[in-house]
């Protein structure tokens, strides 16, 4: 039989007024910390932790504490709280209200170091008579039968409005599997597990020209003038730079002197030979100077006339600014622009080592330049390089040529390649770089 006890009638009035603040609670929240804060006017305790069953177990969770805005459930005394509340329903039940020692129930330090020592469990119940929430109160004292009467009394009056807030439906919890749905859910995840997919990796990728043709230094010296603009048009035979041919006149006039002096020296010395016979003697050796003076002479005229370089073909002249070449001292042999085809170009990807895979020549890849991210350019793959090489900003690359299938790009354009390799299991797909990062972290 219920218990049934006298109110106390000097706090009729206060009970009534906190049922009706109760009941106008709109939100869960707003409730749980009503009740956690504004109880104490009913029932007098040093501290209240509202719990509510766990969505998933049987466990109760810590959602609400007086006199504390959030309840961090890391918190030690809170872990420990929760213990004692599930060793309570492991030993008597959380259906009926409980009077007893959380500190005899779980051997915590958090519990031996709180001060207030002893401890009511208030269930809340829901249709059916089972406990959905709980109000749990700390106090220095044991309560008294009176107390214990408007505790119960609030629990009814908060127990209905949660129930109303929420549709009879206080947890929403989340079903446990049974025997049969457990191989259902194992039997689906082998077969997602072993579903093919397709290997991809996303790379950076720059539009490259084919086949280019590099205009090299055809001898040490200084630029005088490059003569084409950047992506400028130039023609088969065009001039596209020049030399300063200051010291290669030089060479000229002086190689022409010589010249002059070896030939006007053979002559005499052949006009003498008729007369002389020691003359004659000489005159093989000044044809041999003669000979080195031709020779110099036309290496030059072949350098001065190589001071201006044309262009070897048709296309478009590519290099960075003028102003980094014009007055600039070069080597014989180093590059200073490219002549290209603009219809006959290239992708370069530089595909990292870690997304490193097998890739068939002939393969599917897809291009997104910056300049239009919205559509894609399909490709083809054509070579893989050998070795990995650090690009320009120290990652560890491989060089992956494809070529467009559809119109040529802006040669420079620069985006993302997404390249497609094999068909593998969907497990080996998300597993490969966490198995490659695990061996080369053991080293096996």
């Amino acid at each position: 039989m219920p218990r049934v006890v006298s109110p106390d009638p000097s706090g009729l009035a206060a009970l009534m007024q906190y049922e009706g603040e109760v009941r106008r609670r709109a939100t869960v929240p707003e409730l749980v910390y009503h009740i956690a804060n504004e109880t104490r006017r009913i029932v007098d305790y040093d501290q209240m932790f509202v719990l509510r069953q766990s969505r998933i177990g049987a466990g109760f969770h810590v959602i609400a504490a007086s006199s504390l805005a959030t309840v961090d459930r890391n918190a030690p005394l809170i872990q420990a709280i929760e213990k004692a509340t599930a060793e309570l329903a492991r030993t008597e039940g959380l259906d009926r209200p409980h009077d007893f020692s959380a500190a005899a129930l779980v051997a915590d330090a958090a519990l031996e170091e709180y001060p207030f020592g002893h401890w009511r469990w208030q269930p809340l119940l829901d249709r059916d008579a089972q406990p959905f929430a709980g109000l749990l109160v700390a106090r220095a004292a044991v309560m008294r039968e009176t107390e214990a009467f408007r505790l119960d009394r609030v629990a009814e009056t908060v127990g209905h409005s949660w129930l109303a807030l929420t549709g009879n439906a206080p947890v929403r919890r989340v079903k446990g599997l049974g025997p049969k749905e457990k191989r259902g859910l194992v039997v689906g995840l082998a077969v997602i597990a072993l579903f093919p997919v397709q290997l991809t990796a996303l790379a950076p990728v720059e539009v490259v020209a084919a086949r280019p043709f590099v205009v090299a230094a055809p001898f040490s010296g200084v630029i005088d003038r490059v003569i084409v603009p950047p992506n400028g048009v130039v023609k088969a035979g065009q001039p596209v730079l020049r030399f300063d041919d200051t010291k290669l006149r030089n060479d000229l006039d002086v190689a022409a002197e010589k010249l002059e002096v070896a030939r006007t020296r053979v002559e005499r010395s052949t006009n003498l030979a008729i007369g002389a016979r020691e003359e004659g003697r000489d005159i093989t050796l000044m044809h041999a100077e003669y000979e080195l003076a031709q020779a110099d002479h036309a290496y030059a005229r072949d350098l001065l006339a190589r001071a201006e370089v044309t262009a070897p073909k048709a296309g478009t002249a590519l290099y960075s600014d003028r102003r980094d070449w014009e007055g600039r001292a070069v080597n014989v042999g180093d590059p200073i622009l490219q002549i290209v085809d603009p219809n006959d170009v290239d992708f370069r990807i530089d595909l990292p080592t870690r997304e490193q895979m097998s890739l068939p020549t002939g393969g599917k890849v897809k291009v997104w330049l910056d300049a239009q991210p919205l559509w894609a350019i399909d490709a083809r793959l054509e070579t893989v390089s050998y070795q990995a090489r650090p690009t320009a900003e120290g990652v560890l690359s491989f060089a992956v040529v494809a070529h467009p299938l559809g119109d040529a790009p802006r040669v420079g354009s620069r985006g993302t390649a997404k390249i497609y390799g094999s068909w593998v299991p969907l497990f080996y797909s998300l597993l490969r770089r966490p198995i490659s990062s695990l061996r080369q972290f053991v080293g096996i």
